[in-house]
């Protein structure tokens, strides 16, 4: 869900002095989370946490990549492509059949780009850190997710504003999601990129030069590959109840599949004496 309400860029806008990471440290993931707790609260969407940090568990899944927007060395934004896998996709709280759907259709399968979040102290900047960190978004859906659909959970308002930027399609008529309404949307990177290419609009074409730039100096990969504290995830997981929930679909699977638990657990042990 989006926090902060974009509007559609005008042809003046500048991103000149903004940049973007891809990040996957524990140290840029903590920063991510904790801009997107202060505005999951501030928007309603989430009681306050010890932590200061918002953890879902789809995060998690293999391939979601995070993006960091930072403006004079200081986190401002982010934004998230969480690929599906065996934690579902965020949306799923709302939308599971019609993602479901999507899923049994979609050749390259079905990611989600969300969690787009701007700081309060920099909302003043919010069209140019939105306009910065969707064009990231659709640079990594085009170029690492090239055949998936990607669904967008936003708030019915903003329809338009992912018509005009995205090219994205409503899924669903409006729905609660974390107690507010939301619509699910849905779109491509390899669409996103032809709609910039029309640059038919102010919009189209900041996106398209922001797509097209092959070595962009805003934008840099700093993503390490390595795997994230234990600590530090299971930390999270308890705040937020994910650890009770997973408990609670391993009692059903004991009733349902024992043997698909079984090989579950074997695996989680072997991977725990490695």
């Amino acid at each position: 869900m989006t926090t902060a309400a974009p509007q559609v860029a005008s042809s003046a806008l500048s991103t000149a002095e903004i940049t973007v990471s891809l990040a996957d440290s524990v140290a840029d993931i903590d920063r991510a989370l904790a801009v997107l707790h202060d505005g999951y609260v501030e928007a309603g969407y989430l009681t306050p946490r010890p932590s200061g940090r918002r953890m879902h568990p789809a995060y998690l899944n293999p391939g979601t990549v995070f993006m960091l927007a930072h403006m004079e060395g200081e986190v401002v934004g982010t934004c998230a492509i969480v690929a599906d896998g065996p934690f579902g996709l965020p949306s799923d709280r709302a939308f599971q059949e019609e993602n479901d759907a999507l899923r049994a259709t979609s050749v390259g399968g079905l990611c989600e780009c969300g969690s787009l979040t701007v700081s309060r102290r920099h909302r003043r900047h919010t069209r140019r850190i939105v306009m910065r960190l969707f064009a990231t978004a659709s640079r990594v859906a085009r170029d690492e997710f090239p055949d998936s659909t990607v669904v967008i959970a936003v708030t019915p308002e903003n329809e338009r504003f992912y018509r005009a930027i995205a090219a994205a399609e409503p899924v669903a008529e409006p729905r609660p999601l974390y107690g507010a309404p939301a619509s699910l949307m849905r779109t491509t990177g390899r669409l996103i990129a032809e709609h910039s290419a029309g640059r038919g609009t102010p919009t189209q074409r900041l996106m398209d030069a922001m797509m097209s730039d092959r070595g962009p100096d805003w934008l840099l990969d700093e993503r390490t590959n390595e795997a994230l504290p234990a600590a530090w995830i299971a930390t999270l997981f308890e705040e937020s109840g994910a650890t009770d929930r997973l408990l609670s679909q391993l009692a059903l699977l004991t009733g349902r599949d024992p043997a698909r638990l079984a090989r579950a657990v074997g695996l989680a042990a072997r991977t725990e004496a490695a």
